[in-house]
């Protein structure tokens, strides 16, 4: 029975290593672009700045659990856009946005910072989270659901830089800020498309905390 009980408390022990793993904080630096009724239709075409911080939460080489902060000033033209008929139109807009989301991150190729020999990755991860910003009634609040994919490698010890894309889906068709009333305004919005925005940018982070237990087979 005692022989039972200490290895019960070696596996506690040693899972409770196993997920106190090294930590990353730091900044994400780039820029955003809108994809909606207004402007360009291009997936990835940063025209404005955006700006936040990152931490997380490595459980394991191959996954981190990761929350970010991100602020940017959403701006689309539509004297900017290929289509024909919105450069004729001629709308403009723009808005600051305040996004909070958490998830996961999975890393193609076991990594860690404090890990000799996992120095680099290519990765994908999916969020959610809400994002805040400016309507026709004041500012409001929308679900988002980010997701997309990146690379990042180790700069110097306990630093780490990586580049990113992601996309954001939300639940709405205001941040343009033409929701409502399109007939009257006669600038042909459509209300049933959602509105999409794109940060692209890099990630510098800084590691902190101790390593786990686990081994390069886990």
């Amino acid at each position: 029975m005692m022989k039972k009980i200490v290895i019960v408390l070696i596996f506690l022990c040693c899972s409770g290593s196993l997920f106190a793993q090294i930590n990353e904080v730091g900044i994400f630096a780039g820029g955003s672009n809108f994809i909606g009724d207004i402007g360009r239709t291009n997936y990835i075409y940063p025209n404005s700045y955006a700006i936040g911080g990152i931490f997380k939460w490595n459980m394991h080489p191959n996954f981190s659990l990761r929350a970010n902060y991100t602020y940017s000033k959403l701006t689309a033209n539509d004297s900017e856009s290929s289509n024909s008929f919105r450069k004729s139109r001629d709308l403009s807009f723009s808005n600051d946005i305040h996004e909070l989301v958490a998830g996961i991150e999975y890393h193609f190729f076991k990594y860690n910072l404090d890990k000799t020999g996992y120095t680099h990755t290519p990765y994908i991860f999916v969020e959610a989270g809400v994002v805040n910003y400016a309507t026709i009634d004041g500012r409001t609040f929308n679900y988002t659901m980010p997701f997309g994919i990146g690379y990042k490698t180790i700069l110097a010890p306990k630093v780490g830089i990586g580049f990113e894309t992601g996309f954001r889906y939300t639940f709405k068709d205001d941040i343009d800020g033409y929701p409502y009333d399109t007939e009257s305004v006669n600038v042909q919005i459509n209300p049933n498309n959602n509105d999409w925005y794109v940060f692209t940018g890099i990630t510098l982070v800084f590691a902190f905390g101790r390593e786990g237990c686990y081994t390069g087979s886990f």
